[in-house]
């Protein structure tokens, strides 16, 4: 006997995919994406990690080097494969074509003894990216020097420094993406930098 009367029964499962995961009897073609939402990812001011060369070998000519990675971004988490292959890993950022990764340098006017941060130093951008397997990212550009985005000030440095970056594609951007900024001296001074970043 059923407690409650003209109540339905309850149904063995109550997941129901609608909107944009809806995709009855696993259907292909996959019908239309609509009202994605916009996301972004942000970073708070991180210390910059000061080391050696890394592995790759882009940074051998200097003595020390400090990398700030981006996540790995899956910005185009909208793309389900109907074949099952790939992986749902990195950062999902929805709505991101047109969108740019916000790269700021803080402390570039400190002074170590009688040397500015940004005398001696280098900077230099890579980007990696997979249009199928966040597992297999290759880079994709040459090492680019930004040197003069950074440090360009002479004497009269700003304390901050904003980087942008779009992702390869542009306005149709590839699936998988990631920078690597890399900053280079010739010389043992490590002053204190200080990253954040946003993508948005």
């Amino acid at each position: 006997m059923r407690q409650f009367p003209g109540q339905p029964l309850p149904r063995p499962d109550a997941h129901s995919p609608v909107g944009g995961y809806n995709n009855p009897g696993l259907t292909n073609p996959l019908p239309p994406q609509s009202g994605l939402p916009i996301t972004q990812w942000s970073q708070p001011p991180q210390p910059l990690n000061w080391t050696v060369p890394d592995a790759e070998g882009l940074d051998n000519d200097y003595t020390t080097v400090g990398y700030w990675y981006s996540p790995l971004f899956d910005l185009r988490p909208d793309i389900r494969g109907a074949d099952g292959s790939g992986a749902p890993l990195g950062v999902p950022i929805w709505g991101s074509p047109g969108r740019k990764l916000w790269v700021q340098i803080d402390n570039l006017d400190f002074l170590v003894g009688n040397t500015r941060a940004t005398q001696g130093l280098k900077v230099a951008s890579r980007e990696y990216a997979s249009v199928w397997d966040p597992r297999d990212m290759k880079r994709i550009t040459q090492v680019s020097d930004i040197t003069a985005d950074v440090a360009g000030g002479g004497s009269e440095q700003q304390p901050r420094s904003c980087l942008d970056f779009f992702p390869a594609g542009g306005a149709g951007p590839v699936r998988f993406w990631r920078i690597v900024v890399a900053f280079r001296r010739e010389d043992r001074l490590t002053p204190p930098l200080y990253i954040s970043a946003a993508f948005y």
